[in-house]
């Protein structure tokens, strides 16, 4: 035998049909050429789980695949070829409205069961802290980037907890795009007061 089937799958020898049935639904959902679009290693992939399905799912052609007997399949020649061969069987596993759509398109309400890692966001999270002082009168802080640091503009009067966004300061994709940076900013209030800031503080309630 040239191939490993049950490895393709990512099932052991002894898996049940139904065992079988859902390995090849992940994988088919992981690999459909509607989900990754002139990915060419995505595409042999999803030819491969089709190819292992196919001979796996019918009793007969396992069970000779498993005496390393001809099972008579030479596996598939195109996507094309496995929509057609597959048209109940993707009605089947991914829902009947499946069958009334051409077989190239992706039924639109299984993107909620596919497994799939979540995406990284591009934007950055960052917590700073500034004095009272700052807070009330404005000024700057340096908060950290992807690259280092960027010098951001507090204005008078931020309250605690407020967050800023740093447009274009967050992590770059392959294709050039960058996130932002979300700022939160967090208020110091000084434990002890200088006599002097004391008396600026008092004088400043007074004339509310």
């Amino acid at each position: 035998m040239d191939r490993d089937y049950y490895a393709d799958l990512g099932v052991s020898r002894t898996a049940t049909a139904d065992e079988i049935g859902k390995a090849f639904r992940k994988l088919a959902a992981r690999y459909h050429p509607d989900r990754n679009p002139g990915d060419k290693s995505a595409e042999e992939h999803f030819k491969r789980v089709a190819e292992a399905y196919n001979v796996l799912r019918d009793p007969k052609s396992r069970a000779a695949y498993d005496r390393g007997g001809d099972t008579g399949f030479r596996g598939f020649d195109s996507t094309e070829d496995i929509f057609s061969q597959f048209g109940d069987v993707f009605g089947e596993l991914f829902g009947n409205r499946f069958r009334t759509r051409t077989y190239n398109r992706w039924p639109a309400e299984f993107d909620m069961e596919i497994e799939t890692e979540p995406e990284r966001s591009l934007d950055l999270r960052r917590e700073v802290a500034i004095s009272v002082f700052t807070a009330i009168l404005g000024g700057t802080v340096d908060v950290p980037t992807e690259n280092g640091t960027a010098e951001m503009t507090v204005p008078a009067g931020t309250q605690p907890e407020r967050q800023f966004r740093l447009a274009g300061q967050g992590r770059r994709d392959r294709t050039g795009r960058r996130g932002d940076v979300i700022v939160t900013v967090h208020v110091e209030i000084p434990r002890r007061l200088t006599p002097a800031q004391r008396s600026l503080l008092e004088q400043a309630r007074r004339s509310r």
